[in-house]
Protein backbone atom coordinates (compact mmCIF):
# COMPACT_ATOMS: atom_id res chain seq x y z
CA UNK A 1 0.00 0.00 0.00
CA UNK A 2 1.28 3.24 -1.32
CA UNK A 3 2.41 5.62 -4.15
CA UNK A 4 3.31 4.18 -7.34
CA UNK A 5 5.34 5.46 -9.58
CA UNK A 6 6.68 3.91 -12.25
CA UNK A 7 8.11 0.61 -11.12
CA UNK A 8 8.49 1.95 -7.79
CA UNK A 9 6.38 2.01 -4.70
CA UNK A 10 6.65 4.32 -2.27
CA UNK A 11 4.66 2.50 0.93
CA UNK A 12 2.42 5.08 3.37
CA UNK A 13 3.93 4.20 6.38
CA UNK A 14 7.39 4.93 5.18
CA UNK A 15 6.48 8.15 3.33
CA UNK A 16 4.84 9.47 6.92
CA UNK A 17 7.88 7.97 8.44
CA UNK A 18 10.57 10.42 6.37
CA UNK A 19 7.99 13.40 6.54
CA UNK A 20 8.06 13.08 10.52
CA UNK A 21 11.40 12.46 10.83
CA UNK A 22 11.68 16.24 8.28
CA UNK A 23 9.52 17.44 10.69
CA UNK A 24 11.53 16.58 14.02
CA UNK A 25 14.49 18.02 12.65
CA UNK A 26 12.97 21.27 11.73
CA UNK A 27 11.27 21.76 14.80
CA UNK A 28 14.69 20.99 16.66
CA UNK A 29 16.54 23.35 14.43
CA UNK A 30 14.28 26.15 15.87
CA UNK A 31 14.43 24.81 19.45
CA UNK A 32 18.54 24.81 19.16
CA UNK A 33 18.43 28.45 18.03
CA UNK A 34 15.88 29.30 20.76
CA UNK A 35 17.66 27.68 23.44
CA UNK A 36 20.92 28.89 22.53
CA UNK A 37 22.15 25.19 21.82
CA UNK A 38 24.42 23.65 19.04
CA UNK A 39 22.36 21.97 16.26
CA UNK A 40 25.32 19.98 15.16
CA UNK A 41 25.09 18.19 18.35
CA UNK A 42 21.33 18.08 18.34
CA UNK A 43 21.66 15.85 15.27
CA UNK A 44 24.79 13.71 16.83
CA UNK A 45 21.89 13.18 19.83
CA UNK A 46 18.91 12.29 17.72
CA UNK A 47 21.14 9.70 15.51
CA UNK A 48 21.78 8.03 18.88
CA UNK A 49 18.15 8.34 20.36
CA UNK A 50 17.25 7.35 16.65
CA UNK A 51 18.35 4.15 16.67
CA UNK A 52 17.92 3.32 19.89
CA UNK A 53 14.43 3.93 19.76
CA UNK A 54 14.47 1.77 16.07
CA UNK A 55 15.84 -0.88 18.13
CA UNK A 56 14.14 -0.87 21.21
CA UNK A 57 11.01 -0.74 19.07
CA UNK A 58 11.78 -3.84 17.26
CA UNK A 59 12.57 -5.59 20.35
CA UNK A 60 9.53 -5.08 22.23
CA UNK A 61 7.91 -6.07 19.23
CA UNK A 62 9.18 -9.38 18.75
CA UNK A 63 8.70 -9.95 22.89
CA UNK A 64 4.97 -9.41 23.05
CA UNK A 65 4.31 -10.64 19.85
CA UNK A 66 6.28 -14.23 20.13
CA UNK A 67 3.54 -16.35 19.72
CA UNK A 68 2.84 -15.24 16.43
CA UNK A 69 6.00 -15.64 14.74
CA UNK A 70 6.51 -18.90 12.96
CA UNK A 71 10.47 -19.72 13.97
CA UNK A 72 10.08 -22.51 11.77
CA UNK A 73 10.54 -19.60 8.94
CA UNK A 74 13.20 -17.48 10.11
CA UNK A 75 15.82 -18.86 8.24
CA UNK A 76 13.63 -18.06 5.23
CA UNK A 77 15.23 -14.21 3.49
CA UNK A 78 11.62 -13.56 2.14
CA UNK A 79 9.81 -14.09 5.84
CA UNK A 80 12.83 -12.43 8.23
CA UNK A 81 12.77 -9.65 5.90
CA UNK A 82 9.53 -8.83 6.45
CA UNK A 83 9.43 -9.32 9.80
CA UNK A 84 12.21 -6.91 10.40
CA UNK A 85 10.64 -4.03 8.29
CA UNK A 86 7.05 -4.02 10.32
CA UNK A 87 6.02 -4.21 13.72
CA UNK A 88 7.04 -1.77 16.06
CA UNK A 89 6.45 -0.57 19.84
CA UNK A 90 6.22 2.51 20.46
CA UNK A 91 7.19 2.57 24.39
CA UNK A 92 10.30 -0.19 23.22
CA UNK A 93 11.41 2.65 21.55
CA UNK A 94 10.99 5.10 24.43
CA UNK A 95 13.25 2.76 26.34
CA UNK A 96 15.53 2.35 23.43
CA UNK A 97 15.80 6.05 23.08
CA UNK A 98 16.81 6.55 26.60
CA UNK A 99 19.74 3.99 26.30
CA UNK A 100 20.65 5.82 22.81
CA UNK A 101 21.06 9.30 24.84
CA UNK A 102 23.12 7.86 27.48
CA UNK A 103 25.12 5.66 25.16
CA UNK A 104 25.53 9.72 23.28
CA UNK A 105 26.60 11.17 26.38
CA UNK A 106 29.04 8.53 27.17
CA UNK A 107 30.98 8.37 24.13
CA UNK A 108 30.73 11.77 22.33
CA UNK A 109 30.82 14.24 25.40
CA UNK A 110 27.79 15.94 25.18
CA UNK A 111 25.55 17.39 27.88
CA UNK A 112 22.91 15.12 26.69
CA UNK A 113 20.27 16.54 29.53
CA UNK A 114 20.31 19.76 27.89
CA UNK A 115 19.41 18.70 24.58
CA UNK A 116 16.55 16.62 25.76
CA UNK A 117 15.26 18.81 27.81
CA UNK A 118 15.60 21.43 25.11
CA UNK A 119 14.22 18.65 22.35
CA UNK A 120 11.65 16.51 24.46
CA UNK A 121 8.57 18.32 21.65
CA UNK A 122 10.50 16.58 18.45
CA UNK A 123 9.54 12.89 19.71
CA UNK A 124 6.01 13.37 19.49
CA UNK A 125 5.69 15.37 16.45
CA UNK A 126 7.32 12.87 14.46
CA UNK A 127 5.20 10.03 16.51
CA UNK A 128 2.14 12.10 14.92
CA UNK A 129 3.47 11.50 11.82
CA UNK A 130 4.11 8.25 12.52
CA UNK A 131 0.40 7.30 13.38
CA UNK A 132 -0.80 8.88 10.29
CA UNK A 133 1.47 6.45 8.47
CA UNK A 134 -0.41 3.53 10.91
CA UNK A 135 -3.83 5.19 9.26
CA UNK A 136 -2.55 4.77 5.80
CA UNK A 137 -1.53 1.10 6.48
CA UNK A 138 -4.16 -0.17 8.74
CA UNK A 139 -2.01 -1.24 11.65
CA UNK A 140 -3.05 -0.27 15.46
CA UNK A 141 -6.31 -0.07 14.49
CA UNK A 142 -9.41 0.87 16.78
CA UNK A 143 -12.62 -0.93 17.54
CA UNK A 144 -15.42 -1.32 15.79
CA UNK A 145 -17.58 1.42 15.67
CA UNK A 146 -19.74 3.40 13.37
CA UNK A 147 -19.89 6.86 14.95
CA UNK A 148 -18.29 9.88 13.07
CA UNK A 149 -15.27 9.43 11.89
CA UNK A 150 -15.39 5.93 11.20
CA UNK A 151 -12.96 4.29 9.30
CA UNK A 152 -13.55 1.31 6.82
CA UNK A 153 -10.36 -0.35 5.37
CA UNK A 154 -11.27 -2.08 1.79
CA UNK A 155 -7.50 -3.16 1.56
CA UNK A 156 -4.98 -3.31 4.10
CA UNK A 157 -2.62 -5.73 5.50
CA UNK A 158 -3.39 -5.95 8.81
CA UNK A 159 -7.12 -4.11 10.01
CA UNK A 160 -10.34 -5.95 9.47
CA UNK A 161 -11.87 -5.22 6.27
CA UNK A 162 -14.97 -3.37 5.22
CA UNK A 163 -15.71 -3.05 9.15
CA UNK A 164 -16.28 0.46 10.61
CA UNK A 165 -13.65 1.06 12.96
CA UNK A 166 -13.02 3.89 15.62
CA UNK A 167 -9.95 6.16 13.80
CA UNK A 168 -7.82 5.70 17.09
CA UNK A 169 -4.57 6.14 14.56
CA UNK A 170 -5.77 9.47 13.80
CA UNK A 171 -7.16 10.66 17.54
CA UNK A 172 -3.04 9.46 18.63
CA UNK A 173 -1.50 11.24 15.77
CA UNK A 174 -4.09 14.54 17.04
CA UNK A 175 -3.03 13.87 20.59
CA UNK A 176 0.49 13.46 20.32
CA UNK A 177 0.68 17.72 18.37
CA UNK A 178 -1.25 18.58 20.95
CA UNK A 179 1.04 17.22 23.74
CA UNK A 180 4.21 18.54 21.76
CA UNK A 181 2.33 22.15 21.93
CA UNK A 182 2.05 21.87 25.55
CA UNK A 183 5.84 21.07 25.91
CA UNK A 184 6.74 23.68 23.60
CA UNK A 185 4.57 25.76 25.55
CA UNK A 186 5.92 24.78 28.93
CA UNK A 187 9.71 25.13 27.91
CA UNK A 188 9.35 28.61 26.79
CA UNK A 189 7.63 29.64 30.57
CA UNK A 190 10.57 28.27 31.89
CA UNK A 191 13.13 29.57 29.49
CA UNK A 192 11.72 33.26 30.33
CA UNK A 193 11.65 32.55 34.52
CA UNK A 194 15.46 30.95 34.18
CA UNK A 195 14.00 28.06 35.47
CA UNK A 196 15.09 24.23 34.38
CA UNK A 197 12.30 22.45 32.82
CA UNK A 198 11.62 18.86 33.49
CA UNK A 199 10.79 18.15 30.11
CA UNK A 200 11.15 14.56 29.76
CA UNK A 201 8.95 14.27 32.81
CA UNK A 202 6.18 16.36 31.78
CA UNK A 203 5.97 14.05 28.22
CA UNK A 204 6.30 10.72 30.09
CA UNK A 205 3.15 11.54 32.55
CA UNK A 206 1.08 13.27 29.69
CA UNK A 207 1.55 10.45 27.24
CA UNK A 208 1.96 7.64 29.48
CA UNK A 209 -1.79 8.77 30.39
CA UNK A 210 -2.88 9.58 27.17
CA UNK A 211 -2.24 6.40 25.77
CA UNK A 212 -3.40 4.29 28.95
CA UNK A 213 -6.83 5.82 27.66
CA UNK A 214 -6.37 5.10 24.04
CA UNK A 215 -5.64 1.53 24.56
CA UNK A 216 -9.07 0.71 25.61
CA UNK A 217 -10.55 1.78 22.03
CA UNK A 218 -7.50 -0.48 20.07
CA UNK A 219 -8.80 -3.79 18.43
CA UNK A 220 -5.12 -5.48 17.32
CA UNK A 221 -5.12 -7.49 20.43
CA UNK A 222 -2.70 -10.21 19.16
CA UNK A 223 -0.18 -7.72 18.72
CA UNK A 224 -0.23 -5.76 21.97
CA UNK A 225 -0.09 -8.98 24.52
CA UNK A 226 -2.78 -8.87 27.33
CA UNK A 227 -2.16 -9.43 30.73
CA UNK A 228 -4.96 -9.52 33.27
CA UNK A 229 -7.41 -7.46 30.83
CA UNK A 230 -4.59 -4.50 30.29
CA UNK A 231 -2.82 -4.60 27.16
CA UNK A 232 1.38 -4.28 27.72
CA UNK A 233 1.09 -1.11 27.13
CA UNK A 234 -0.95 0.14 30.18
CA UNK A 235 1.19 -2.03 32.24
CA UNK A 236 3.95 0.19 30.95
CA UNK A 237 2.00 3.22 31.59
CA UNK A 238 1.14 2.17 34.73
CA UNK A 239 4.89 1.37 35.51
CA UNK A 240 6.17 4.95 34.04
CA UNK A 241 3.84 7.15 35.65
CA UNK A 242 4.42 5.57 39.19
CA UNK A 243 8.15 5.61 38.30
CA UNK A 244 8.17 9.11 37.26
CA UNK A 245 6.30 10.44 40.28
CA UNK A 246 8.17 8.23 42.73
CA UNK A 247 11.45 9.82 41.24
CA UNK A 248 10.07 12.89 41.88
CA UNK A 249 9.30 12.49 45.42
CA UNK A 250 12.04 11.34 46.13
CA UNK A 251 14.10 14.45 44.41
CA UNK A 252 11.46 16.31 46.78
CA UNK A 253 12.60 15.14 49.90
CA UNK A 254 16.20 14.74 49.55
CA UNK A 255 16.38 18.00 48.60
CA UNK A 256 14.27 19.14 51.76
CA UNK A 257 16.75 17.27 53.84
CA UNK A 258 19.74 19.04 52.06
CA UNK A 259 18.32 22.06 52.74
CA UNK A 260 17.51 21.66 56.41
CA UNK A 261 21.09 20.78 56.90
CA UNK A 262 22.50 23.30 55.19
CA UNK A 263 20.71 25.92 57.73
CA UNK A 264 21.57 24.02 60.07
CA UNK A 265 25.76 25.02 59.08
CA UNK A 266 24.94 27.99 58.04
CA UNK A 267 23.30 29.63 61.02
CA UNK A 268 20.80 32.22 61.03
CA UNK A 269 22.36 34.12 57.89
CA UNK A 270 21.31 31.40 55.59
CA UNK A 271 23.58 32.20 53.10
CA UNK A 272 24.74 28.78 52.59
CA UNK A 273 21.65 27.21 51.77
CA UNK A 274 20.64 29.48 49.46
CA UNK A 275 24.07 29.31 47.47
CA UNK A 276 22.82 25.41 47.18
CA UNK A 277 19.48 25.32 46.62
CA UNK A 278 20.08 27.34 43.70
Amino acid sequence: MGIQIGTVTISWYGLFIVLGITAGVLLGYILMRINHLKFDDFIQVACFVGLGAMAGAKLLYLIVSWESIDLSRITDPEYFSALMGGGFVFYGGVFGGLLGLYLCGKILHIQVAVYARAAIPVIPVTHAFGRIGCAFVGCCYGVPYDGPGAVVYTESIAAPLNVPLFPVQAVEAAGNLVIAAVLCLYGEICRRNSKKPKSLQVYLILYAAFRFALEYVRYDDSERGILMGLSTSQWISIVICTGVIAVEIFRQKKSAVKILFCWRDAGSSGNICQDKKS
